[in-house]
């Protein structure tokens, strides 16, 4: 099976962006008529418009079966080879079929070109109109009968069901249209350049509304206590429990496990490949503000105001036993609790019940309000994406050259002055639910 892509020139897209996808995909080849350094290419023949390019990796410049991606495509993992030609089902419209991530067979891929190459120009002129739109709109009278991902492969839209995160078992994520994948914000999108992509823990606000949050601690009694907790999303402190549950996030406030005398951010990677929320430059999320900061406070606590922050209606602590009733850790706690304005619940009782009740799964929790508390810690007015020139400090985060982060503007202010780093674009607030009935659909499981 041959794994392919295309790009012409001129348009949205760039040797960049062929890069990214070669990045998920080892072994793709590029139909194009600009080269790509570091992937194999092949040159475009014709000289077809936009995305009907893409009809040559149906002709005699391939051989083979081939999977046909689009260079907007996120592949967290690629699907088992399918026995037939596979198609996508149209995310809004089921009756119409999809283009950017289908598997055509060798005899298939003949049918098709043999039909094409009749009129090219007479079939281009009839696909302007939905349903008969773009390539798809033609492909729809040879491939109607292809089978479909979704039917056998977890096979996503970002638009329909990641924009409150990505389904665990998700393989493939297709972005149709606008935003594209390296402009969405999510930290489960590999970043376009080799440097790091740096968020902002402000975008994560909200975007868990109503979800219950389980924090997952060091303590012995970790697997106990997750055996009776039922939750939607998993943070896990300083790799805790990551073998036991999938996280959902990693969360630490450390710069090294003294432990392992490893350095953190290398010790979370080994456990999970979640987004990481810290103060330090190992962060996805960069966590600028938080409870007595800049005091380090412990990361189980700060984890459980981090929950709050991104919509729990209830945040369930597992594995967090105060360190054996360790006085120091109650007091922590009780001080958090003066800035977590939602339930929260200790799994397997223990010291830390002085300041929140035990957690019984039979009780339900509703969340029809936003805390106002909340407005404060958006703070999002002025952020910007910016791309590093030279190596710098933004808060406690190195960046090193080609990194890129989101930030506020007035952050940088000095840095942009000088040339250091540069403004990509203006991040936009993406829209938040306010309350339970403003939640339009559950993350995906």
């Amino acid at each position: 099976m041959i794994k392919a892509c295309v790009l012409r020139s001129g348009g949205d897209f760039g040797p960049e962006h062929v890069l990214w996808l070669a990045r998920q995909v080892p072994g793709l080849v590029c139909l194009t008529d600009a080269p790509v350094e570091g992937v194999e290419c092949i040159p475009l023949e014709h000289d077809w418009p936009g995305w009907w390019a893409k009809m040559e990796m149906f002709g005699p410049s391939l051989d083979g079966d081939v999977l046909m991606i689009d260079l907007d495509t996120v592949v967290r993992e690629l699907p088992a080879q399918p026995e037939r030609t596979t198609v996508l089902r149209d995310f809004t419209e089921p009756a119409i079929i999809g283009s950017g991530f289908i598997y055509v067979t060798a005899e298939d891929r003949a049918r098709v070109w043999d039909a094409w190459t009749q009129d090219p120009a007479a079939h281009m002129a009839s696909c302007t109109k939905w349903p008969r739109w773009g390539d798809q709109g033609f492909l729809m009278d040879h491939l109607a009968d292809a089978a479909r991902w979704q039917d056998s492969e977890p096979v996503y839209s970002y638009k329909v069901h990641c924009r409150g995160g990505v389904p665990r078992d998700a393989k493939v994520v297709c972005f149709h249209g606008k935003p594209r994948p390296w402009g969405c914000g999510a930290a489960w999108v590999p970043p376009l350049h080799l440097g790091r992509n740096i968020g902002d823990f402000r975008e994560l606000i909200l975007a868990h509304a109503g979800k219950r949050i389980c924090v997952m601690g060091g303590s012995s009694r970790l697997a106990q206590d997750l055996e009776v907790v039922e939750a939607d999303i998993y943070i896990s402190t300083n790799g805790h429990g990551a073998h036991l549950r999938r996280p959902d996030y990693l969360l630490a406030m450390d710069e090294v496990n003294s432990r392992e005398q490893i350095p953190m951010g290398d010790w979370l990677r080994g456990k999970s490949d979640a987004p990481i929320i810290s103060p330090h430059g190992y962060a996805n999320y960069r966590l600028g503000h938080w409870p007595q900061c800049p005091r380090f406070v412990l990361s189980g606590m700060v984890a459980t105001w981090v929950a709050f922050a991104m919509g729990a209606s209830v945040v369930i602590l597992a594995g967090c036993d105060g360190y054996g009733g360790d006085e120091g850790y109650v007091h922590e706690a009780q001080k958090m609790a003066r800035d977590v304005f939602c339930p929260v619940r200790i799994a397997g009782s223990g010291p830390l019940t002085a300041v929140w009740p035990a957690y019984n799964h039979e009780e339900r929790f509703v969340s029809d309000k936003q805390h106002s508390s909340i407005e404060g810690l958006k703070e999002i007015d002025g952020r910007v994406r910016i791309r590093v020139r030279k190596p710098c400090t933004v808060g406690r985060v190195d960046l090193a050259k080609g990194d890129e982060a989101v930030v506020l503007r007035h952050e940088v202010a000095r840095l942009l002055k000088h040339k250091m780093v540069e403004e990509i674009e203006a991040v936009e607030d993406a829209p938040r639910s306010r309350g339970r009935k403003a939640v339009a659909e559950p993350v995906a499981e």
